[in-house]
């Protein structure tokens, strides 16, 4: 329990800051495609790509350390990180099509960890692992 208290910020800290160098990683994206309406689509292919790959990040760390409320801690975790990415975004003067990226890497970016995990959770446990008895064994 004091684990859990005590690497929740720093967790949500993390989690903001694999979300920013990540934002830097996938300016590359755009760049696959000559035509503008195609590198629009890559820029918002980009954004998403970028708060996935952090939520996805994250998912193992939060399921472990928090167990059966590791969706609430998800939840809260994006949800400081991502009101905290809100408040030093800068939208104005910029242009529409900007805008619109920038407000769906937030939207992204807020429900990348707790869909992930929520996912994880739902999954079915693997028992590959289980003996299993041979025929005609008593």
């Amino acid at each position: 329990m004091a684990a859990q208290i005590i690497l929740f910020l720093p967790m949500t800290a993390g989690y903001w800051y694999v979300h920013s160098e990540l934002a830097v990683w996938v300016q590359w994206v755009p760049d696959l495609f000559s035509d503008r309406p195609w590198r629009l689509a890559g820029l918002l292919l980009g954004t998403v790509l970028c708060g996935l790959l952090a939520g996805l990040i994250f998912t193992g760390p939060a399921r472990l350390l928090y167990l059966q409320r590791a969706l609430l801690a998800g939840a809260a975790m994006s949800l400081g990180a991502a009101a905290f990415d809100a408040y030093h975004m800068q939208l104005a003067g910029r242009l529409p099509f900007t805008k619109a990226a920038l407000l769906l890497d937030l939207a992204v970016f807020f429900s990348a960890l707790p869909l992930c995990i929520f996912v994880l959770s739902r999954l079915r446990p693997n028992n590959a692992f289980k003996p299993k008895p041979l025929r005609g064994s008593a």
